[in-house]
């Protein structure tokens, strides 16, 4: 049986190989990777990190920025070194292979930031490295709430996508981490269609959180909105 290859997913200022990780590039991924406010932040940890999509792109939008990137699966982090080596900004990237469980950061960061896997009731997937990708028994965002707990510093931020409803469930567990919500933005696949996703930001700061609402496509495929393109332009080579 043939492998299928795929063709490298090019953006403004890098490309991104994926033949080997289990999940592709997606939209979940870029829209938070540049939803997230780290134009200020000096240290800044990606966690499931994939291809290294999120990581590379914090490096392109902060021009001061160390990124360390966490991945469990050997098959994404082959993709991620490579991609890494391939960017303008290979050395504010350090790839590191391992559990979140077992990785012990000798600095705090300034943004914390995961695309979580999502499936937790689902079947597990047969394919071991896919089942890694998605599956919640590897990465939860309870895991990445208690990591924030122990590594956030005082005035960084925690950004991470998750479906509506494990969104809100984020949400009630965070304040038991010392997390406050600072923003969260309802995302929508289409302008007639519920929101999908919750992008949302944590602190450890009890401010007002901010509520937006962000709609990717108009009623037609491939009709973006003004804004999704307003976000997502300076990486995106069609906008």
């Amino acid at each position: 049986m043939v492998e299928k290859s795929y063709k490298p997913f090019q953006f403004k200022q890098f490309s991104i190989h994926q033949n080997n990780a289990a999940m592709k590039i997606g939209t979940d991924g870029i829209l938070l990777g540049a939803w997230a406010n780290t134009y200020k932040s000096k240290n800044i940890i990606d966690i499931g990190t994939g291809t290294g999509v999120i990581a590379i792109m914090q490096c392109q939008k902060n021009k001061k920025a160390f990124v360390d990137a966490i991945e469990i699966s050997h098959q994404a982090c082959i993709d991620a070194q490579n991609n890494i080596n391939n960017c303008p900004w290979e050395k504010r990237i350090q790839l590191y292979e391992c559990n979140l469980k077992k990785f012990i950061p000798i600095k705090k960061y300034d943004h914390i930031i995961s695309n979580p896997p999502f499936f937790i009731n689902s079947l597990s997937p047969e394919n071991n490295e896919r089942k890694k990708a998605r599956h919640t028994e590897f990465l939860s965002y309870l895991d990445i709430m208690n990591f924030s707990l122990k590594y956030l510093s005082e005035n960084g931020k925690t950004s991470i996508i998750l479906p509506v409803k494990e969104g809100e469930k984020c949400i009630l567990s965070s304040s038991k981490c010392n997390l406050h919500l600072t923003k969260k933005c309802y995302v929508k696949p289409k302008a007639h269609k519920n929101s999908h996703r919750l992008l949302l930001e944590f602190s450890k700061t009890k401010t007002d959180c901010i509520i937006s609402h962000l709609i990717i496509e108009n009623n037609e495929r491939h009709d973006y909105t003004k804004e999704y393109k307003e976000i997502t332009k300076n990486f995106y080579t069609i906008f």
